[in-house]
């Protein structure tokens, strides 16, 4: 039997794994949620291109005879010290080996800075579960929900005085940020880097103190986006906060995502 061969993906490599990893992904039982929530391969190709030129991901890709047989990814926040596993996910006939060797690859592979890495997986996908477990990994016992609105669907939120996160707003929306958010896969200062970009921050405001803010991921081109972060001050909850200013129209809830 061909040897299996091991390495880092290249970009141009990303749209044959994209497609092998949607596929792949559509089965529970094979479900990592970092690997694939929704997007378009398309998408997926399009959000590691920008990751790699972040220098933010690393891909493992094994190889049989040139065809892919397994995969596992990483993206991560050096300033944070901690990674995010993709899968690991490997064609059925040796799944346990595959990933095993991918797994030992891609540390390897891993700036030596990571400290800390964490992997979200579907529920019924019980065999990553156990591989994470045997790797000394500690389950933690959450439930994450995915909720979809398309625009045909969308609320008007009417106008509760949010705007774009200003220079003014910065340091209090940092605090209340890490206050709400501090084990985030992204850090407070590096949402404002990405402001722009990738992402837009709203913020209710009473002068500089931020009450409440949303964060919102939309990939340049896309046809969907994500609330990717919402928090309120403690004392302004159930007050009508949470809503997103009236050019978007929706109301917003944690772990929402919208479709154009």
């Amino acid at each position: 039997m061909p040897l299996i061969q091991f390495r880092i993906a290249q970009p141009e490599e990303y749209q044959e794994l994209a497609e092998w990893l949607y596929s792949i992904s559509q089965t529970p039982e094979q479900h990592c949620l970092h690997t694939w929530s929704d997007q378009s391969t398309a998408e997926m190709q399009q959000q590691w291109l920008a990751y790699w030129n972040d220098g933010e991901l690393y891909y493992l890709v094994a190889r049989q005879n040139d065809q892919l047989v397994g995969a596992l990814g990483c993206e991560y926040d050096l300033s944070l010290q901690r990674g995010w596993l993709h899968g690991p996910h490997a064609s059925e006939n040796a799944w346990t080996e595959t990933a095993n060797q991918l797994y030992t690859h891609l540390l390897n592979e891993l700036p030596t800075a990571i400290q800390e890495l964490n992997a979200n997986l579907n529920i019924r996908n019980h065999r990553a579960c156990h591989f994470y477990v045997q790797q000394g990994f500690q389950q933690v016992e959450t439930l994450n929900h995915n909720l979809y609105l398309t625009a045909e669907q969308r609320v008007a939120a009417g106008d509760h005085g949010c705007l774009p996160l200003g220079k003014q707003h910065r340091e209090s929306f940092i605090h209340l940020y890490n206050e709400l958010f501090p084990r985030a896969y992204y850090s407070a200062r590096r949402v404002i880097q990405m402001i722009g970009k990738s992402h837009q921050v709203w913020v209710l405001a009473q002068g500089e103190e931020v009450l409440g803010f949303s964060v919102v991921y939309v990939e340049p081109g896309a046809s969907s986006g994500e609330i990717q972060f919402f928090g309120v001050r403690e004392d302004y909850r159930r007050q009508g906060v949470g809503c997103l200013p009236p050019s978007t129209g929706c109301w917003m809830s944690p772990g929402w995502r919208w479709c154009a």
